[in-house]
């Protein structure tokens, strides 16, 4: 089966205009309340308090697990209601087990005739978001895509045949040089990688114009059914060549009146003027208002994506979160969200390469400084609240999690302890130290348990011997005797150990886990 393909499964439809409509019926549920959607949104990486008593190489990896931390906010949530909308009203007028959806097939090749390329007035449905680079545009749209299946397999539809693999949505980054033919070879690759096609060798472009391209491009959109088509770095097309961006951006309008694809454009603000003038009807980009993406004010969202962030420590003592830490983040990242997260792990690992094992503000400002000196001038003039000094900057340079503790780990690693790190060995230390394991016979028995060992252990039998290990360390035999009598463990570890394994998630009734 092709990845991210789901077989067609239709759902009854509440509202009249989606009933009837395989395209409509196959896609997942409407969200059906703001905490449903908070719910399906949310990416809230595996975290265990425990951790924090691991030696330290252990804990810095961890910190890595900030970069797939995700917590919605008001305005993720408009941007999955926009895409839900989106989408579905731009099936509304294309339902393929109707007469009229194969009959305009012709009318897309005959739309594309070069003389024909030209404005129209638009009906988009899509949207434009615009926001500095930080902020979190791909991210969320990203993150909202994930609620959907890139193709759905339709095999039948009310008892009868219906083949096709409809193409729900597809996201592309606009070409760096605003290059339109570089746009349609990037369409013709992400469709051959979502339906394992060779489409992209069918239109070399030495022997295709751009305007034979377009059409393709647009048939194909039709053939697949197309639900949503995202273009990302739309500032791009400020390089594109006399006339080229006004006639991409004219090219998706004509994409969402012949077909009726919804378009949605994301972009720095860079793209405004593009978007301003030589797009001149600026609503063709606004079926549903556009959206500013500006970075956020300290406030209750800001406190909401903190606190929830803010359990994920891997310090030795555990900080509480204060207005003051609050207060320090926000001016040390004006509010924006990327840099916060990032921000928050560098600290961490300053204050476990430091030796303080604590969080405090002091740290979070010494790491600002030291992490943050690329953005400092974006920062600077957003600090500043001078529109003249921040519409200087229509970007920001990202930092890295992975640079900073690459630059600092030779301080604190020998080769001996980078050979000792393995994730196998981390989640059975974690298992026993979450079975009230001392952190120091946690480590040493695991250890034991691995040495010697084939590479692949299943992580139940390594943490099973680690354990029998750790309720009989005077014994002379590194490797103990399967127990015959729990009751020779209940002196010491206190319970039924099977139990205790068990409740730790460590064994299950199923051998399958083995």
């Amino acid at each position: 089966m092709i990845k991210d393909e789901h077989p067609a499964e239709y759902l009854p439809q509440v509202v009249e205009d989606y009933k009837g409509n395989p395209f409509i019926e196959a896609l997942p549920p409407i969200m059906p309340s703001a905490e449903a959607a908070v719910s399906a949104l949310s990416v809230k990486p595996v975290y265990s308090e425990a951790e924090r008593e691991l030696e330290t190489y252990y804990r810095l990896h961890s910190t890595m697990r900030l970069s797939r931390y995700f917590q919605p906010l008001y305005i993720h949530l408009d941007i999955e209601q926009r895409v839900s909308r989106s989408i579905r009203q731009g099936y509304v007028s294309r339902n393929p087990v109707t007469p009229q959806y194969v009959q305009r097939f012709q009318q897309i090749e005959q739309r594309f005739e070069p003389a024909d390329f030209r404005s129209v007035r638009s009906t988009a449905i899509g949207f434009t978001m615009i926001g500095m680079s930080g902020v979190g545009k791909t991210t969320a749209i990203e993150r909202v895509m994930s609620l959907y299946p890139q193709c759905i397999t339709h095999t039948q539809y009310a008892g009868n045949p219906f083949y096709l693999k409809q193409v729900v949505w597809m996201k592309l980054d606009c070409p760096y040089d605003g290059s339109i033919k570089g746009l349609c070879l990037s369409f013709f690759s992400e469709l051959d990688r979502i339906l394992q096609t060779d489409y992209a060798k069918s239109f070399p472009v030495a022997r295709n114009t751009v305007y034979t391209m377009m059409g393709k491009m647009s048939t194909l959109a039709h053939t697949h059914g197309l639900g949503l088509l995202i273009i990302d770095e739309i500032q791009h097309l400020s390089q594109a060549q006399s006339g080229g961006s006004e006639k991409m951006l004219n090219f998706f309008v004509t994409l969402v009146n012949t077909i009726g694809v919804p378009v949605v454009l994301i972009g720095t603000p860079k793209a405004l003027p593009i978007l301003q003038s030589e797009f001149r009807q600026a609503r063709r980009g606004s079926g549903q208002g556009d959206l500013i993406w500006n970075h956020m004010k300290n406030d209750e969202s800001w406190e909401i994506m903190l606190r929830t962030m803010w359990k994920y420590q891997w310090t030795r003592y555990k900080s509480p979160f204060t207005e003051e830490m609050k207060n320090t983040l926000y001016e040390e990242t004006q509010g924006i969200i990327d840099l916060a997260v990032k921000l928050y792990g560098i600290a961490q690992i300053k204050a476990i390469f430091g030796g303080t094992e604590r969080l405090t503000p002091g740290i979070i400002r010494e790491s600002a400084a030291e992490s943050l000196q690329l953005v400092k001038p974006m920062l600077d003039a957003l600090r500043s609240g001078n529109m003249k000094k921040i519409m200087q900057y229509e970007d920001i340079r990202p930092i890295s999690i992975e640079d900073y503790l690459t630059l600092h780990a030779s301080h604190l690693l020998s080769a001996e302890d980078v050979i000792q790190i393995t994730s196998l060995e981390e989640q059975a230390v974690v298992k026993l130290l979450e079975m009230d394991i001392p952190a120091k016979t946690a480590r040493s028995c695991v250890k034991r348990a691995l040495a010697g060992q084939k590479s692949g252990q299943p992580l139940g039998r390594v943490v099973q011997k680690a354990f029998k290990l750790a309720l009989n360390l005077d014994s002379q035999d590194p490797l103990i005797e399967e127990v015959s009598d729990e009751r020779d463990l209940r002196g010491e570890a206190g319970g039924n150990p099977y139990d205790r394994l068990k409740g730790a998630g460590v064994i299950s009734d199923s051998e399958d886990d083995w």
